[in-house]
Parts: C-alpha cells; structure tokens; sequence
C-alpha cells in the first residue's frame, strides 16, 4: 500500500504536481478557519473541483512553510484503499515517516463518504491527534446525517461550479476595461457551457452527459433504494425544462407515472446530489413558504443545456443570479400575488429586498411584465433595495421615493 500512498503524495520526493488554477475566494474563505483544530467538510458536486481544491490547500501549505512529509492526501474511493479504516492509513503513514505523537500532521482525504465507518474514525483521530483534517464528500445526505457525529468539531463549506468570473480566469479571457461589449458574449458563452472546471477548458456534450449518468449512479441509486431509477434523469429534464417557474408534482407524478411522494423524494436525491436547489415562496407565513409550490433551479446551467438544448438564455440569466443570491442569503424566496410574481425577494419582512431578471435590451417600467415588481412595493412600504437584470441595460429609475437600479447581467454576475 506504500506505493499507492507515494503516488498520491508526490510532494514527498521534491516532485512537481498539478494544483489547476486557483479558485481564490475559496482559499480565502478556508484561511479563516484553517488554523482551528475543527474539521473542513468541503462538499459539492462530483467534479465540481473539491480534489483540485485540496491540491491548492496542500501548495499554499507547503508555501507556507509546512514540511511536505507532514502531509498526507488519499482519495479514499480508490478500489485498492477504499476498505481500510482511516486510522490505519494514519498509522501506516506515521511508520514511513516516524512522526512522533507530538508532530503536527495534516490530512486530506477525498470522497471520505467511501471510507468505512469514517464518522467514528475521524471523531476518534480528531480528539487524540494532534491533526488538521480537510475532507471533501460529493453527497450531502451522507455528510448532513453522518458529520451530526461530529458535531463542534467540523466547520462545512459548499464548492459550487464556476462563477462567470471564475469562467473567464479559466478561458483566459478577461476583457478590458475599454472592452466592456465583449461581455455580453462571453456571458452567454458561460450560461451555455456551464461552470464545471473541465467542460469549460474542453467543453464536450458526452462529459456533461456522463457527468450526469455518473451523479445518478454513484450518488444517488448506489446509496438509495430507487425504485424507478430511469424516472431520475426523466425528472431532472422535466426540472431543466421548467427552470424558475412553480413546479406542480402532480403534473409530474402524472408524466413520469410516480407517485407525488416519489416525486418528491427524487427531487430530494436531487438535490442531496447537488443537482438541482428549490426556492420557497417569500411569505411572512410560515405555513405559506412551506405549503406553496417551489421553484427548483440548477446548481449548473451547462446541465441544461446538455438535457434540453442550446438558448433559453433568460431562464439560465435568472438561474445564474439565483445561484448567486442563493449564496449570500439564507432568507429568500419568490414573491407571488394575484397570479403575479417577482423572481427573488430577501431580508428581512420589515425592510426586503427584490430583484427581478428582465433579460432585455429594453427595459420600460410601466410595462406590464414588471407588474409583480409594483405590487410588491406597494404591499412592502419597506422595500430597501430594487434591482432589475438586463441583457445590456445600465439606468436609474425613480419611481417616487422608490430608486430602481437596472443593471447588464454581466456585470451583476461578474
């Protein structure tokens, strides 16, 4: 087994190994919280990044001074390793080294949801060792209801697909100041290829498609019991299709010939799957949010495109701006009134916010398409802030003492 863990841990000799192209806002949101003892859960996707991820941890590491045979990374879903216990790679590694109980160690384990029982294993290494641990998982549901084990001692954090700025570090292909009507290409661009890191450097049909297969195989009908596992990806090009409008389960159960209940729970393996993210009715009530239709959005507009075709780009506009609201905001959610609706509402009831996604190169408030907007300022004296997205449009409007701001998607999103 040495030989697997020299493989994996090619800093040990001096040799150079491949870190990708630093995501920084993620390094930056982990800098704050590497130091502590806590344990880093990093989830996301199936090759979202998380892998190359912990490659850049590990360089920042070494160039920050840590001995490289302090650090120890295994993909733990590697058929050779993947049925011993965390603790015993811990020891195997400590023998090659002789790392007395007082050195500091650092751990990196990969897909730690296929390493056996892995909750008990790092509890225990967590409370005896003197050990920093970053561990990546691809499924939530095994993350959410195993790391309850750990509980004070992991601090979580999301990877999500490229950011339209993300895209255009990765096609090196930043415009200039100067070249600001480049963007609106670009952006499209992005919207139809999507954020997974190699789709973007060599974007293919046939890897978005096997990313697909791959997700519903591995984590979700390898860890739940599917009964109709063929209605998964069915449903998720019903979900595709219908982006940013009410999903009805019943038209669905209907379609695919399932159950509401099934229905429902597949949109939860779904989700768990980072595949898709729903979005509550924006109530005061809490039986209101809880009992209307949601919303369900894309954690990647590429996964659209590949399930139901190029175009479509305001609907990926607006699934682009959600997932970026989504982000920032816990309390959100859709406004919807007398057959009326206004995309994204969040803060607070006193004093919300709104945005709405017109993907337009004219935008006229007194059109009647921005009738949600207006009954909602007029339901919300409190109204803090009011945003609408264009495709090209930058302007102020005033609508008494309402300030509107329109801004291009492309600069919201970048």
């Amino acid at each position: 087994m040495e030989d697997v863990y020299y493989q994996y841990n090619p800093w040990w000799e001096g040799k150079p190994f491949d870190s990708g192209i630093l995501r920084q806002g993620y390094i930056d949101q982990i800098g704050s919280s590497f130091e502590r003892k806590q344990i880093d859960v990093i989830v996301g996707s199936r090759r979202v990044g998380k892998t190359t991820f912990l490659k850049q941890l590990i360089k920042k590491l070494l160039e920050g001074g840590v001995e490289a045979k302090s650090i120890f990374y295994l993909a733990l879903d590697n058929p050779r390793i993947v049925k011993t216990p965390i603790s015993e790679h811990l020891k195997e590694f400590r023998k090659i080294f002789m790392h007395s109980r007082d050195d500091k160690i650092y751990l990196c384990f990969d897909e730690i949801q296929d390493s056996p029982n892995w909750e008990a294993e790092l509890k225990s290494i967590y409370d005896s060792e003197n050990v920093k641990i970053v561990c990546t998982g691809s499924t939530s549901s095994l993350i959410k209801r195993e790391v309850g084990k750990l509980t004070g001692r992991q601090i979580i954090m999301k990877i999500y697909p490229l950011t339209f700025k993300e895209y255009l570090i990765f096609k090196n292909n930043m415009p200039s100041k100067a070249e600001d009507y480049k963007y609106e290409k670009l952006l499209g661009e992005y919207l139809e290829t999507g954020g997974y890191p190699e789709n973007v450097l060599k974007p293919s049909e046939e890897y978005m498609t096997n990313l697909i297969d791959d997700i519903i195989a591995k984590d979700i009908t390898r860890l739940h019991r599917i009964n109709r596992p063929d209605a998964l990806k069915e449903l998720l090009t019903i979900l595709s299709d219908s982006v940013g409008t009410r999903t009805s389960f019943n038209k669905i159960s209907k379609v695919l010939g399932i159950t509401v209940d099934t229905v429902k729970e597949y949109i939860g393996y779904l989700e768990e799957a980072f595949l898709v993210k729903p979005l509550e009715k924006w109530s005061a009530s809490r039986m209101d949010r809880i009992y209307s239709q949601k919303k369900i959005y894309l954690y990647d507009t590429g996964v659209k495109t590949v399930l139901t075709g190029k175009g479509d780009l305001g609907f990926k506009v607006e699934n682009a701006v959600f997932l970026e609201l989504s982000k920032q905001y816990a309390n959100m959610g859709y406004y919807a009134e007398s057959e009326k609706e206004l995309d994204f509402v969040y803060g607070s009831v006193k004093a919300p916010s709104a945005l709405e996604v017109k993907y337009d190169s004219k935008i006229d408030w007194k059109d009647k398409r921005f009738a949600g907007i207006r009954l909602f300022t007029n339901r919300y004296a409190g109204v803090k802030e009011l945003t609408i997205i264009s495709n090209s449009v930058s302007a102020k409007i005033k609508e008494g003492a309402l300030a509107i701001n329109v801004i291009p998607a492309w600069k919201f999103l970048g």
